[in-house]
């Protein structure tokens, strides 16, 4: 038992500090969209990409961990999170251990959460801005064009208008 529940906290401190490199990594994506920096905005996102796709692989390790935790123990895996284990490893050294670890990511997923939000936020206003831009360039385009005389006044366009006589 003791030794799938440090394979669980190698695990859980693996996914901290995947947790903590993507943190960061939003935190610069923030800096990148301000500046409009679009080829570092891509090369952020890829790197952000290779962090989820080996968070992704610690998930399904922790998972089969936790299954085989469950089972010794006799309880449920769904049931089993990070703070009913710790309460049933009362006692243990790799208690305290298990509740600090539990804590950090709970922190930095909420770090996260939060930048992520503001940086949404921020592509959401450029998009904004991008469409508005757009609109105003259309209108205009979509306008006829005036013509002055020569005293300078707008003279009327009557394009596509037949001016038939009888």
């Amino acid at each position: 038992m003791a030794g799938m529940v440090n394979s669980l906290l190698e695990i859980l401190n693996e996914q901290h500090s995947r947790y903590s490199d993507l943190l960061g990594l939003s935190q610069e994506k923030r800096d990148v969209i301000v500046a409009n920096d679009v080829e570092g905005l891509q090369k952020i996102t890829h790197l952000e990409n290779i962090l989820i796709s080996q968070n992704q692989k610690l998930e399904k390790k922790r998972i089969e961990i936790t299954k085989d935790i469950a089972l010794v123990l006799g309880a449920n895996e769904e049931e089993l999170t990070v703070s009913t284990l710790a309460e049933l490893l009362d006692g243990q050294n790799e208690q305290n251990e298990l509740i600090e670890l539990g804590k950090k990511i709970r922190q930095t997923m909420g770090e996260l959460s939060e930048i992520n939000a503001y940086n949404a936020s921020l592509i959401d206003n450029a998009l904004d801005y991008v469409e508005f831009s757009l609109n105003i360039i259309r209108s205009t385009a979509e306008q006829d064009p005036t013509y002055y005389s020569a005293l300078g006044e707008p003279v009327r366009n009557n394009t596509g208008a037949f001016d038939a006589k009888n």
